[in-house]
């Protein structure tokens, strides 16, 4: 089967894709750089980030969760937890719906560092999008929607295929 020419939509999408796979890789050294900045594994950062986001969203992480998530085992995840928290970054907190149930949250030491070291980001961000319009930004937001949701389904059909 041969390939026909590549149309302009094809040309943009590689545009896009390749725009991802930079903005993936940018992301990644800046987690990098902010766990040697604070004397952290790579994973630390990965599962700070996996807890701020869940506690933002409402729906504090178990450790178990956090386990999934970065599919590691749970003596792992036992040992990460208990590192995050001697650091300050993550507290332990009771379920409030279920007493047996142990919550990660994302603790005040946690929080400073991180909107010391992030925060000047978030300003970047708000003047490189600054003269986008809502429909803009609603179209920005539904293509980076769209592009998470395929990894999400991509991943889980390598997960389902092992």
């Amino acid at each position: 089967m041969t390939e026909g020419p590549r149309t302009h939509h094809d040309e943009l999408v590689s545009a896009l894709v390749s725009q991802v796979q930079a903005l993936a890789l940018a992301s990644d050294r800046l987690g990098t750089a902010f766990a040697a900045q604070h004397d952290l594994h790579t994973t630390d950062f990965r599962a700070l980030t996996a807890i701020h986001r869940a506690e933002r969203d409402g729906a504090p992480l178990t450790a178990r969760q956090l386990a999934d998530h970065l599919q590691i085992s749970p003596g792992a995840v036992t040992y990460l937890v208990d590192r995050l928290t001697a650091s300050g970054h993550v507290y332990r907190d009771t379920d409030p719906t279920d007493r047996r149930r142990v919550l990660l949250r994302f603790g005040d030491h946690g929080r400073d560092v991180a909107g010391a070291f992030f925060g000047p980001l978030g300003q970047t961000h708000a003047r490189a999008m600054a003269d986008y319009s809502d429909a803009d930004l609603r179209v920005c937001l539904r293509f980076l929607e769209d592009v998470n949701r395929s990894l999400v389904d991509f991943n889980e059909g390598l997960r389902t295929a092992e």
